[in-house]
């Protein structure tokens, strides 16, 4: 039996103000990037919402990003509660799997975010002295797991919905690569434990998954790989470096059978400082494609890549969190 909350507002202290939101409150977005939205972003949004919601609170999920090839056909059918713009000016807002105020969505005012949750590095800093307590930077494997803590935090665990647990849980496994990646932590394991209790998905869900996210990739590499390109500003390089990310079973042959269409995309992007990293979930490595020498010396000082020609192979998976945190570190 869900519990019934008894009070209709709820007060939050936020750095000097006190926000009241009641029956005429400003509505909360919880959004994320502008230009995608991968499956933790949506995961993210939808169930934060859904937690604000049950809560008392007026929140909504605002996603502006094209769904990505994370987002399967499958994931796509569940009903997915989530709109692409506010319908209003007037509101506040969450950030989530996200911290970089330039991969924000484009209608976040900075004075307007009163809280993030985000397992990005590099902008840790800024936002805990802007937010204080309500900066929520960890490095787990996925956004998703901190989401899920809230839920037991505040006591409303038992009362998340079905499809918001299958997309918590989806996220876990993405992000983590099935627990592959490096970044993957103990929370993580115990937050996708918990979540199978409520969630509705079978038994070979995993392999499910990733079989469908490969074969959507497969059928537009473009698109593919512009819904999960970013741009990397490294503190000690001169120029940013885009950044494409493509998480298969088998990445390889995927790079191979595919080589020209993904160059032709990335340089798209007007910069010659480009590299495609493809994580193997099978194999546990990853596949990097580039054709900048000094792109090359960085990876294989920072991930001891070792480099036949354009395409560079590591000895262990790596996600591109991973990757840009490396860069943030990386001495010439």
């Amino acid at each position: 039996m869900k519990r019934k909350r008894k009070n209709n507002y709820t007060k939050i202290s936020l750095r000097s103000e006190i926000f009241v939101y009641n029956k005429e409150m400003k509505t909360i977005v919880v959004t994320a990037g502008q230009e995608y939205t991968d499956i933790d972003a949506l995961a993210c949004a939808i169930a934060y919402a859904e937690l604000l919601n049950l809560e008392g609170k007026k929140a909504e999920a605002i996603l502006p990003g094209a769904l990505n090839h994370s987002v399967t056909n499958a994931v796509k059918q569940w009903g997915l509660n989530f709109k692409v713009e506010p319908a209003d000016s007037d509101f506040v807002s969450v950030l989530v799997d996200t911290s970089h105020l330039e991969n924000f969505a484009s209608f976040v005012k900075e004075d307007s975010i009163f809280e993030i949750y985000d397992h990005h590095y590099g902008a840790i800093e800024y936002w805990n002295e802007k937010l204080k307590e309500h900066s929520h930077i960890e490095m787990v494997g996925a956004c998703a797991t901190l989401i899920w803590e809230e839920y037991k935090k505040r006591g409303l665990y038992e009362e998340i919905n079905t499809i918001t647990a299958n997309l918590l849980l989806t996220a876990i496994i993405s992000n983590t690569l099935n627990f592959g990646a490096q970044i993957t932590h103990d929370r993580d394991i115990v937050a996708f434990n918990e979540l199978k209790k409520y969630s509705s998905l079978p038994d070979y869900w995993i392999d499910s998954y990733f079989t469908d996210q490969e074969i959507s990739v497969y059928k537009d590499i473009e698109n593919s790989i512009k819904g999960d390109t970013k741009i990397v500003k490294v503190p000690t390089f001169e120029f940013p470096i885009v950044i494409a990310q493509m998480e298969l079973w088998d990445s390889k042959k995927c790079l191979l059978d595919n080589k020209e269409t993904i160059k032709e995309t990335i340089e798209g992007f007007n910069n010659p400082y480009w590299v495609v990293t493809l994580p193997s979930i099978s194999e546990k490595i990853n596949y990097l494609y580039s054709e900048n020498q000094e792109l090359k010396n960085i990876f294989s000082n920072c991930l001891e890549a070792e480099w036949d020609g354009d395409i560079g192979v590591t000895k262990k998976l790596w996600l591109r969190k991973e990757i840009r945190k490396k860069l943030y570190e990386y001495k010439d």
